[in-house]
C-alpha cells in the first residue's frame, strides 16, 4: 500500500489536485482499475469552443493529435470506440454520432480510426448528457465494466444535467466507470464537471496542454490494459506414452515472400508511410512507418501502392500502381506520378488545397488533399482543383479540371486572383465580407472579416458585393469585376458617402442609400443601421433616406446627387 503520508501527500486533497502534481507513475497507482473488461470507449467534444486556442493552436487540433497517438499506443486487445457531439451542425443538441464503433484495434483498424478522428471539426454545442446516455445505452450489451472517458473542454449547453444522469445510471446497475478530463478549463468549470466522475465511479484529471492531456489519457488506458493482462498458468508437461517408435516424415515446401523495391523520382521526398493495400476493399495490409522507401518483403500476392505524405498535413493516397509480388522476387515499383503547384509570390499557403474526381458529386470535399505546397505524389486522373485559403475566413474555391499523366510531374500553374484595395477612408470593421458572384448569381468566393490579401479565384465576369457588418448593414453591390488569367487583378474601394456631424451626435436607427435608374425608380438600396459609415458605394445617382428612431418616420434628406467614381462624397448634418 503506498503511504501517502510518507510522499507529503494530504489525503484530503481532492484525486484531480493530486493528478496534476504528482509524479506520473503515482497517478497510474490511483486510477480506479474496479472495470473488468478491455472496452475504452471515449466520448470526444467536438464543440465550437473546441477553436478556442492553447499555446497558439486551437484545442480540437490538440485533442484530435493527442488522441490519434494514443490509439498508436494502444495493445491491439483492447476495444476502443468514439462518440462525437458538436461535430456537424452548429446549433443542434441532436448533434451526437459513433464515428468510431466498438472494436479491436488491429493495424488497420487504428488507421481508420485516426483518419475518423482527424475529420472532424469544431462547430456545435456541448450535449454531454445526451451523450453519455447514449454510450451507456450502446455498452450494456457487452460483457464486463466498460471504461468510459469524457474529453471536454466546457459544460453541458443543452439544458440538461450529466452529473444526475450518471448517478442515475449507475443506480440502474449500468456497468461502467466513467473518467472526465478537462481540458484547458477554468476553476468553475472544473468542479462541475468534476461531479460526472464522481458519480461514475471514476477520476477527473485536468490537462491545460497537448503533454497534460496524453498524460491523463494514458493514465486511464494503461489502467484498462493492465486489467486485460491474465496470467495463464503454465500447462503440466504431457507424460509420453510408451509406444513404438513408428512415424512417417513428411516434407512440405513453405510459400516464400517476394521483395517490393520503391524507385521514386527526384522530386518524391520520403513519405510518412507507403504500404500495400487490397486490389478489390482497398484495406491496408502492409504499413511501413517512418522507413523511407527501402525494399520491404511481403508475401507473394497482388496489390496496390498506397502513399502518404504526412500524417496530419496530407491525406492517404491510393495509386494506379498494381503491385505483382511473386515470391522469392523483386518487384519493383516506380513513384512518378504526381502534382506541382507553379504559383507567383504574392500566393499563400491555402489551409487545404486538394483533388475531386471530375465526375463527383458537386460540394463534396476532395478526397486527396494537402496542406503543404511542394510537390506531392498523385494518382493518374482527371480532377477538380480545390483551393481553401483560410478555414473560417473563406469559401472553398473551384480552379477548374485538371489531367493528371501518369509517370510524369505534372506542373499546375496558379496564379489568378483577385485584391482589393481600399482608400483609407473605408472603415476597418472586423464583423464584414465580401463576395464575388457569377453571372448566374451564384457565390465563386465569399471572404469574410473583409480580408485584403491576394486571394485565388478562377478568371472570369463577376459582381463584387461589399458588406459593411454582418447585421447593421445590407449588401453593397460595388459593381463589375473581370478577373484576368494568370494574373493579380486589383479593385479599387474608392467610392463612397459619409457623414459630417457634431460630436456627440447620436447615430440614426437607419440611413438609406437608393442608387437612382435614368427615370427616377430605385434601381437597389443599401442601408446602414446605428451608424454615420462611411460606407462605399459604386458610382451613381442616389438618393438619401433617414429614420432617426426606430418608430419614427422615414425621411428623404437628400433628393439626388451624383456619386463619381473615385470621389468620397460628405452629406452635412
Amino acid at each position: 500500500m503506498t503511504n501517502w503520508d510518507a510522499i507529503g501527500i494530504d489525503m484530503k486533497t481532492p484525486l484531480r489536485f493530486v493528478c496534476s502534481v504528482v509524479a506520473f507513475a503515482l497517478c497510474v497507482l490511483s486510477v480506479n482499475v474496479n472495470a473488468q473488461s478491455n472496452i475504452l470507449y471515449f466520448i470526444f467534444d467536438a464543440s465550437g469552443s473546441m477553436w478556442e486556442q492553447v499555446d497558439g493552436k486551437p484545442r480540437i487540433e490538440i485533442a484530435k493529435e493527442t488522441l490519434s497517438s494514443l490509439i498508436d499506443q494502444t495493445p491491439a486487445d483492447i476495444r476502443s470506440g468514439i462518440t462525437a457531439y458538436g461535430h456537424r451542425r452548429k446549433v443542434d443538441c441532436a448533434d451526437i454520432e459513433e464515428v468510431a464503433p466498438l472494436g479491436s484495434l488491429d493495424p488497420v483498424t487504428k488507421v481508420r480510426l485516426q483518419e475518423r478522428i482527424n475529420s472532424l471539426s469544431a462547430i456545435g454545442k456541448t450535449p454531454i448528457t445526451d451523450s453519455i446516455q447514449r454510450t451507456v445505452d450502446r455498452l450494456k450489451a457487452e460483457q464486463g465494466e466498460a471504461t468510459i472517458v469524457l474529453i471536454s473542454d466546457g459544460l453541458e449547453s443543452c439544458g440538461k444535467d450529466p452529473c444526475a444522469l450518471t448517478a442515475k445510471l449507475k443506480a440502474s446497475g449500468a456497468r461502467f466507470v466513467m473518467h472526465v478530463v478537462g481540458f484547458d478549463l477554468i476553476k468553475e468549470q472544473e468542479q462541475k464537471l468534476a461531479c460526472i466522475s464522481d458519480a461514475g465511479g471514476g477520476e477527473f484529471f485536468t490537462a491545460s496542454n497537448a503533454a497534460d492531456l496524453l498524460a491523463a489519457l494514458t493514465v486511464v488506458k494503461e489502467s484498462v490494459v493492465e486489467q486485460v493482462k491474465v496470467e495463464v498458468e503454465p500447462a503440466p508437461e504431457p507424460v509420453a506414452p510408451v509406444v513404438a517408435s513408428v512415424s512417417t516424415s513428411i516434407k512440405i515446401k513453405a510459400k516464400g515472400p517476394g521483395t517490393v523495391k520503391l524507385l521514386p523520382d527526384s522530386w518524391v521526398e520520403e513519405p510518412r508511410y507507403w504500404g500495400l493495400s487490397d486490389v478489390e476493399s482497398g484495406e491496408i495490409l502492409y504499413k511501413f512507418a517512418r522507413q523511407g522507401v527501402t525494399s520491404q518483403q511481403v508475401p507473394a500476392g497482388t496489390y496496390q501502392l498506397v502513399w502518404r505524405q504526412n500524417e496530419h498535413r496530407a491525406a492517404e493516397v491510393i495509386t494506379e500502381q498494381i503491385v505483382a509480388v511473386k515470391s522469392g522476387e523483386v518487384v519493383e515499383v516506380p513513384v512518378n506520378t504526381g502534382i506541382r503547384l507553379n504559383m507567383p509570390h504574392w500566393v499563400e499557403t491555402p489551409y487545404w488545397w486538394g483533388l475531386k474526381a471530375a465526375d463527383d458529386e458537386p460540394g463534396k470535399r476532395p478526397g486527396i488533399w494537402f496542406r503543404d505546397l511542394p510537390a506531392q505524389v498523385v494518382p493518374a486522373g482527371r480532377y477538380e482543383l480545390i483551393w481553401y485559403q483560410n478555414e473560417h475566413r473563406t469559401t472553398p474555391v473551384n480552379l477548374g479540371v485538371i489531367e493528371i499523366q501518369m509517370g510524369q510531374l505534372n506542373e499546375v500553374r496558379v496564379a489568378t486572383g483577385l485584391q482589393l484595395v481600399k482608400a483609407d477612408w473605408v472603415p476597418e470593421i472586423r464583423r464584414r465580407w465580401w463576395q464575388l458572384e457569377d453571372e448566374d448569381g451564384q457565390v465563386a468566393l465569399k471572404v469574410s472579416k473583409f480580408e485584403f490579401k491576394p486571394q485565388i479565384v478562377p478568371a472570369g465576369d463577376y459582381q463584387l458585393v461589399y458588406r459593411q457588418t454582418k447585421h447593421g448593414a445590407t449588401d453593397s453591390p460595388l459593381g463589375a469585376v473581370v478577373v484576368n488569367d494568370n494574373e493579380l487583378t486589383q479593385f479599387v474601394i474608392n467610392t463612397g458617402v459619409g457623414f459630417t456631424y457634431a460630436e456627440g451626435t447620436k447615430p440614426p436607427h437607419m440611413v438609406e442609400f437608393s442608387r437612382l435608374k435614368a427615370n427616377g425608380d430605385v434601381e437597389f438600396s443599401v442601408q446602414l443601421k446605428k451608424s454615420w459609415g462611411p460606407i462605399p458605394l459604386q458610382p451613381g445617382t442616389y438618393k438619401v433616406n433617414f429614420q432617426a428612431e426606430r418608430k419614427g418616420p422615414v425621411m428623404i434628406i437628400v433628393d439626388a446627387f451624383d456619386l463619381s467614381a473615385g470621389v468620397f462624397v460628405e452629406i452635412e448634418m
